[in-house]
């Protein structure tokens, strides 16, 4: 098939949806042996691109790219998924094509780089991975991070009050506050 012409198939949308109830919640890692290293400006601009995406009213998302150095997963860039492709953010979904991402992957192995966590808002408090989020992973790679930032990004933007979730081996898992102070570092 022509490049030109490939369909334009999607990766079903990201969703936040109705709050998951308590027996759906994600389970903590029983142990970790990775660390997440964010750079402290690369994060605060994160979060405030976020949050200005966000606009109070839909959700935004991005992804971090760097290296895996032994244990640690250093960030090194941002991809915002706007800037991917016209990612349809609503108030509780969000939408990044097949193309976007396929580009992305090609242009990260020009540069060297792996995808190290998604980041995206959530309208309210609620911070779990939807079934939805849990589906539609960027990276199966055990290891991936993924963050969820509440009230899209506008009320508060300490990590352990996000939802800092690892793709493990069985699935993903939530990190407990203790978790994220020993694993997640925004390096100054």
């Amino acid at each position: 098939m022509d490049e030109n012409k490939k369909p334009d198939c999607c990766v079903p949308e990201f969703s936040s949806g109705a709050a998951e109830s308590a027996d759906t919640r994600l389970r903590a890692p029983t142990s970790l042996d990775t660390q997440l290293i964010i750079p402290g400006q690369l994060w605060e601009s994160t979060l405030t691109e976020l949050r200005e995406r966000s606009a109070s009213w839909r959700e935004s998302a991005a992804i971090f790219c760097g290296r895996v150095i032994g244990i640690e997963w250093v960030v090194k860039e941002v991809r915002f998924h706007h800037y991917l492709c016209e990612d349809r953010g609503r108030p509780r979904s969000i939408r990044l094509t097949e193309a976007a991402k396929y580009q992305l992957y090609e242009e990260l192995c020009r540069l060297g780089l792996r995808l190290i966590a998604g980041i995206h808002t959530h309208p309210e408090d609620w911070v779990d991975l939807s079934w939805i989020d849990q589906q539609n992973q960027l990276c199966s790679r055990r290891g991936f991070w993924s963050i969820v930032v509440p009230w899209y990004g506008e009320r508060t933007w300490k990590i352990d009050q996000m939802g800092i979730h690892i793709r493990m081996s069985e699935g993903w898992g939530r990190l407990t506050t203790e978790q994220v102070h020993r694993h997640v570092r925004i390096a100054e």
